[in-house]
């Protein structure tokens, strides 16, 4: 890295670059797939009109990249990469960590590959996998299956997570996980993905649930964000979900009975657009919000006030944990750039009474994005390298940066 710089690695992309999610599993040549997901609105003129004579509507445009990035943290060349058009604009994507599902191949019955999703602006969640080209070293990611989008009754698609808990991947060729959504118009959804080794169509995407969850002087209100309370080591509240809306609440669900949620929190400035269930901890998940703070609750006092609040100088758009280091959080902070938070005294919180956080700190500012940095995400090879790498909408930019301490 050049020592004058504050970044290791940057590109372009060809539309508004939205979100970015690394696969933590290491592949081929121990490297790491890395999605960002692209969204483009475009805006109708006057003299544009279908065949009934009315103004066209905006249409909105996606497409997907991956990279494989590996010890020498580069996004490498063009012809490493591969795009992939998309239905409408990307606006999150979320790869299930947890474990592959097989691929549907009578040749080799043990092939497997690690499933991405993404929430549309169509309304639509669209489903990918990860499959290996014969005789090549290169990944390649094939669209497997999609919902039926109703973006006039449900709006768009915003935000979804993986239940990483309810994973199977079982002997008979079965694998199983679910999905939870959130949209424009209010609701949240859940997911069914089933995927069968023997079927031609191996891949099933059915909508189980939804229902209206956030409103706004009584109208519906965008839900920015939702996650399953969960992880794959935890499945106390398995039937929880968590999102945030634009009306400035958090609300907790539990999912056989939604007609009220369980818990309602209220205390944010502004919506709440990012919640993250920590991925190794029992309890523990952080909550971001336009108000530039993130929160840190613990599910066993969810009625009490959170356990720390940082404020990172900027909106919070997206918050992820490290996915080793228990006491680290990387923060997409819009306007204000990317933040890496430490939590040190949260590695002790589960077995502990005394739920109080006072030692977190930011470590490291990234500022280097000059617009609104929507992903962030880590590259983790344990003991091997590290770095964070994230990407920005208006101007266009993904960067790959040092994450190690500036000592702030």
């Amino acid at each position: 890295m050049d020592s004058s710089k504050r970044w290791i690695d940057k590109i372009d992309t060809r539309l508004n670059a939205c979100s970015l999610e690394t696969l933590y599993t290491p592949l081929k040549n121990h490297s790491y797939p890395l999605v960002i997901g692209c969204y483009q609105l475009n805006e109708g003129t006057p003299s544009e009109e279908n065949i009934e004579g009315e103004s066209k509507k905006p249409s909105r445009s996606g497409e997907l990249i991956m990279h494989t990035i590996d010890a020498n943290l580069k996004f490498g060349n063009e012809d490493e990469v591969q795009i992939l058009d998309t239905d409408s604009g990307v606006l999150d994507g979320k790869w299930l960590q947890s474990g592959p599902f097989y691929v549907s191949s009578a040749e080799d019955i043990d092939n497997k590959g690690y499933m991405f999703a993404t929430a549309n602006a169509s309304g639509s969640i669209n489903l990918y996998q990860l499959q290996e080209k014969d005789e090549e070293i290169a990944l390649d990611l094939k669209h497997v299956a999609a919902t039926n989008a109703d973006v006039d009754a449900n709006g768009l698609a915003l935000s979804l997570a993986w239940d990483e808990s309810n994973y199977k991947f079982g002997d008979d060729g079965t694998c199983a996980s679910r999905i939870v959504s959130s949209y424009s118009k209010g609701s949240l959804a859940i997911h069914d993905i089933v995927g069968v080794r023997t079927a031609k169509e191996h891949i099933e995407c059915s909508e189980t649930q939804r229902w209206d969850a956030h409103t706004l002087f009584g109208c519906a209100a965008e839900v920015w964000t939702v996650c399953f309370a969960s992880n794959r080591h935890y499945n106390t509240y398995a039937e929880t979900v968590i999102s945030g809306g634009d009306d400035c609440k958090m609300k907790l669900w539990d999912l056989r009975m939604t007609a009220k949620p369980t818990s309602t929190k209220t205390g944010f400035d502004a919506g709440v657009t990012a919640i993250a269930y920590h991925p190794t901890l029992e309890h523990v998940f952080a909550v971001g919000s336009y108000d530039e703070n993130v929160r840190i609750f613990d599910m066993r006092k969810i009625s009490g006030e959170p356990l720390a609040n940082i404020h990172v100088g900027g909106g919070v758009w997206r918050v992820k944990w490290h996915p080793t280091d228990e006491s680290r959080i990387l923060v997409g902070a819009m306007h204000g750039g990317c933040r890496i938070v430490d939590v040190p005294s949260i590695v002790a919180l589960p077995n502990s009474d005394d739920c109080i956080i006072d030692a977190t700190r930011i470590t490291k500012e990234f500022t280097e994005h000059e617009s609104m940095a929507y992903g962030a995400d880590w590259i983790s090879d344990e003991d091997n390298y590290e770095a964070a790498v994230s990407c920005s909408f208006y101007d266009r930019k993904a960067f790959i940066w040092n994450s190690s301490s500036d000592s702030l």
